[in-house]
């Protein structure tokens, strides 16, 4: 049996998303480890790999690079991980134990912690003196306290608490790999003695109810957010318990959810609540109901039908004021720009209210977006203060890009002329926002072809006995579907736009398959061994992939 760390889990995950040889220390730098490591954690995984199957190795001035059995191997191997065979990291052990500190309805022990991560005394207490150490240099001014009677606890502003609780949970769910967000979920449920709280019916159902409720809404929230809020909110629920709060305590967190009474959202908090009441005698009292409207708020929109209203006049003046500025200051122009002003209204208004409330909300693709479209980014950063000035609040890198990318979703573009398939369909998960701009970088490379929809995964699934498309293009990695599909980014890589042009230039998969068995055998009339010769095709591939992605830039460049 496997025994994976952090480290060497990444490795694993790393090496199966490759598409290109990388050496070792090209792998070591993006991973953060030494050569070392990276060295002994692939020993590793090669002892784990089925016996019969060649094993990974790094090959001389080329790297590593899985042939299609080996990645296949590795992704049965990531899938048949449990508790027993992942290792945790300090920085998970710490953020283990932080959130159950966090929502522990029992008194928290040295004892307990040590159970929870099954690890020494010592390991605990230093864990612990870290733990305080870096709460120092948090901003929400949090303490880590032990008493007889309370055991090890938070001692901090309530809203605080929530706040800080939410960036744990953020990291947990969405920054962290998917064998150690089950093993935290499991933990706490078994051991804690939390079972009823994350139960699989009441999931189910406050997914069901959160959906239904949208209508009622008046607004799409961004799916994503909804399966975050749906796992996350009984660590909230146990986080306020927790507290211990005394009648003058409660009273004012209430006066500080005060202004949340009059939104709609507030309205659907009351509702879920009551039916949690009645399907599962789970009674949530009205801070708690609170809380749940604060996240509604606070997610993401996809859809938006209160955009009119005469509240929002002064956020549309100063939004409008952006935009105007944007484009007199960088001579562009936007093709719709009422349509971007109330993706803009959509998106600031639970912006606000996360800049309020001190809900994070990372962006994964900032990174991306900071690299792909640099001067796009850096032109919105520029003109980003007078957002700020107007609301009094402060934008970091994540909410810089989340703005550029619906910025970028309107900007007009000039066409290339390739020739691209008759009808498409795009399937995108992410918001409305990344979905214009995917829409965008699908046109510039396939101009003249009919995007006859843009869809989330869900909506492809209700129609796909109907959607008739030369190609469906997704930046959902598990679509599955029996039409022609080419699998991308939701922000366009080299390789991605490599795929359309050369989708567009042969018109059809099989040219594809034709071309690559071609090429295999010619290879193999001079190259024997399987390896080597999946890597000097591998690196044909991409040769040929640059001059496509070069040709058509300059074609690009010279009709502009």
């Amino acid at each position: 049996m496997i025994i994976l760390d952090r480290n060497s889990y990444d490795l694993l995950a790393y090496l199966i998303e490759l598409e290109e040889p990388e050496t070792v220390m090209t792998i070591s730098k993006v991973l953060g480890q030494s050569r070392r490591k990276v060295y002994y954690h692939l020993d590793k995984i090669n002892e784990a790999l089925p016996p019969q199957l060649p094993k990974i190795i790094s090959h001389p001035r080329v790297g590593i690079l899985l042939s299609l059995k080996q990645k296949a191997a590795c992704r049965t191997l990531l899938a048949g991980l449990d508790d027993y065979s992942y290792v945790m990291s300090v920085h998970e052990r710490m953020l283990l134990s932080i959130t159950y500190i966090a929502v522990a309805n029992d008194r928290v022990t040295i004892e307990k912690l040590m159970q929870l991560n099954d690890v020494s005394r010592n390991t605990i207490l230093n864990d612990l003196n870290e733990i305080r150490e870096k709460l120092s240099f948090e901003q929400y001014s949090i303490q880590l306290q032990v008493t007889k009677s309370r055991g090890y606890h938070l001692k901090c502003h309530p809203l605080s608490k929530i706040q800080y609780l939410n960036k744990l949970l953020y990291t947990i769910y969405m920054n962290s790999n998917p064998n150690y967000t089950a093993m935290v979920r499991d933990k706490l449920r078994d051991f804690a003695g939390l079972s009823d709280y994350f139960s699989g019916d009441i999931s189910s159902f406050m997914d069901k109810e959160l959906q239904a409720s949208q209508k009622l809404l008046g607004k799409k929230i961004n799916s994503q957010d909804i399966r975050l809020m749906v796992e996350t909110l009984p660590y909230h629920i146990l986080s306020y318990r927790n507290l211990n709060l005394s009648e003058a305590e409660q009273s004012d967190l209430l006066q500080e959810f005060s202004p949340i009474k009059e939104r709609k959202e507030y309205e659907i908090a009351k509702n879920l609540t009551g039916n949690l009441k009645k399907e599962f005698d789970l009674e949530l009292d009205e801070i708690e109901t609170s809380l749940v409207a604060v996240l509604l708020l606070s997610y993401r929109k996809d859809r938006d039908t209160h955009l009119e209203s005469h509240d929002y006049d002064d956020m549309r003046r100063v939004l409008g004021n952006f935009i105007n500025t944007f484009e007199l200051d960088y001579h562009v122009h936007f093709q719709n720009k009422k349509l971007l002003l109330n993706q803009l209204l959509t998106h600031c208004k639970a912006l606000l209210f996360r800049k309020t409330y001190g809900i994070v909300a990372n962006n994964p693709l900032t990174e991306q977006i900071k690299d792909k479209y640099a001067d796009l980014f850096a032109m919105t950063k520029a003109c980003i203060s007078i957002l700020e000035e107007s609301w009094f609040i402060k934008m970091n890198d994540d909410d810089i890009a989340y703005i550029t990318i619906h910025i970028g979703g309107e900007l007009e573009h000039a066409e290339s002329k390739p020739t691209p398939p008759a009808s498409l369909a795009l399937v995108c998960d992410e918001g409305i926002g990344v979905q214009k701009l995917f829409m965008q970088q699908c046109s510039q490379y396939l101009p003249h072809s009919k995007i006859e929809a843009i869809l989330t995964s869900e909506q492809f699934y209700s129609i796909a006995d109907i959607i008739a498309v030369d190609l469906v293009i997704s930046a959902a990695d598990n679509l599955e579907t029996k039409l022609p599909t080419l699998f991308v980014h939701s922000i366009l890589t080299d390789d991605d736009a490599i795929k359309l042009i050369r989708f567009a230039k042969q018109h059809a998969q099989a040219g594809q398959d034709d071309f690559d068995k071609k090429l295999e055998g010619y290879i193999r009339h001079y190259v024997k061994d399987d390896d080597d010769c999946y890597v000097l095709k591998t690196k044909i591939e991409r040769l040929i992939n640059q001059e496509l992605l070069y040709d058509s830039q300059l074609k690009t460049a010279a009709e502009d």
